[in-house]
């Protein structure tokens, strides 16, 4: 009886596990959302290529109806986009640098699936 039960705890737990790590993340969910990329580098003013367009895409997505404006999503990081940056980062409680690392992406991605549009 006790080899039972621990081998179900074991299977439990191996299913578990298994669902955990296909579980997609937040990153994957929402750049499948815009769809330019996968990739989160670290960006900043002057940065051109697709993880800017997913920035973009994405900061369109949170902002537009609240800040009544779009960025157009063409992959360069211009004044428009800086400005949105900025103002996401402080909308949001983030430590206002410009740079879209880490923690910038988790929050615009938290957005994006969770929030909708920003209201700040």
């Amino acid at each position: 009886m006790r080899n039972r039960l621990v081998g179900g705890l074991v299977t439990a737990g191996l299913v578990l596990a298994a669902g955990i790590a296909t579980a997609p993340t937040a990153s994957a969910q929402a750049s499948q959302y815009c769809g330019y990329t996968s990739a989160q580098p670290t960006l900043r003013y002057g940065n051109t290529g697709d993880a800017v367009k997913q920035l973009q895409c994405e900061l369109n997505h949170v902002t537009y109806s609240s800040w009544n404006s779009s960025l157009d999503e063409d992959g360069v990081w211009g004044s428009a986009t800086d400005s949105a940056v900025w103002r996401f980062q402080r909308c949001t409680g983030l430590s206002q640098d410009g740079v879209v690392g880490p923690m910038t992406w988790d929050k615009v991605n938290g957005w994006v699936l969770t929030h909708g549009s920003i209201n700040c």
